[in-house]
């Protein structure tokens, strides 16, 4: 090897150690500042009830109070138990729906679309919801159901948000209007809410929902005489609990089914095209 040859390998090998020396010190450095944040910290927490052999004993106190309302939750509400069981053994067959679910989510709904379609969205909304609003306004489902003509179906359920003042009104009119003149003006009564209400601001109540009513050519006595029954809050009070038992954390909320598998993906919160897109994509291909 030439003496040039032999210099550059020395070179090398010096920036190698020294690369290798400052990666080594920067992880011991960043780790012992993490390890001294993370000490400041908990002596903060110590701090707050005189000592770290509080805090230990506090920690085991709170062990023992979780497991003591665990097990009274299990005598008393055996179903919230089933619930979350049921919640695990969904998420162990990745997200795997079984034919009774399936079913009760399909029954008596109206499917926009073909009922037989490979996919399913089924939407879970509140008509005063800032989000929701804006979802809607964006017309995907109308975009979706003619790009994918044929191959996916659409559903609509509600979940009124008690902070919403209107909201579970505002559901129990669109249950109404499908009682009195089914299915198809429900969805366009659902499109109409959504498109004339003010964002959000409350802008709904009887009086005004009626008139949307009698727009859609629905009796006026009839459609109020509706809303003075229970059968309208059964209704949307079932729609609240599937949205529950599928564990959803947010509205707008769309659950989508393939329904040759039965497996599903939910995308919450305010979403575009193509996010919907995305992912019915990922079950045709």
């Amino acid at each position: 090897m030439s003496l040039h040859a032999k210099r550059n390998a020395l070179v090398m090998l010096m920036l190698f150690i020294c690369t290798i020396t400052i990666i080594g010190t920067n992880y011991i450095f960043s780790k012992k500042i993490a390890t001294d944040i993370h000490e400041m910290s908990m002596e903060k927490e110590y701090n707050k009830i005189w000592g770290k052999e509080n805090y230990t004993i506090l920690q085991e106190i709170q062990k023992r109070e979780i497991l003591w309302y665990i097990n009274k939750i299990k005598e008393e509400q055996p179903e919230l138990i089933n619930e979350i069981l049921n919640k695990k053994q969904l998420e162990a067959v990745n997200n795997i729906l079984n034919s009774d679910i399936i079913n009760d989510l399909k029954k008596d709904t109206f499917i926009l679309w073909n009922s037989w379609s490979l996919i399913s969205i089924i939407e879970f909304s509140d008509m005063e919801c800032e989000y929701c609003i804006k979802q809607h306004s964006k017309w995907i489902k109308e975009k979706i159901l003619e790009d994918y003509n044929g191959k996916v179906n659409y559903m609509f359920k509600n979940f009124p948000l008690p902070t919403h003042k209107n909201a579970q009104i505002n559901a129990e009119a669109a249950k109404c209007v499908e009682k009195i003149a089914w299915w198809e003006k429900y969805i366009e009564f659902v499109n109409s809410v959504f498109n004339n209400t003010n964002w959000g601001w409350e802008w709904y109540n009887i009086d005004k929902l009626t008139l949307l009513a009698e727009e859609l050519s629905l009796d006026k006595n009839e459609f109020e005489s509706c809303l003075s029954t229970s059968d309208t809050k059964d209704s949307v009070e079932r729609e609240f609990t599937q949205w529950r038992m599928l564990w959803i954390e947010a509205v707008p909320a769309n659950l989508i089914i393939n329904n040759e598998t039965w497996e599903y993906i939910i995308t919450t919160e305010e979403v575009d095209y193509e996010d919907i897109e995305k992912v019915i994509l990922d079950i045709l291909n």
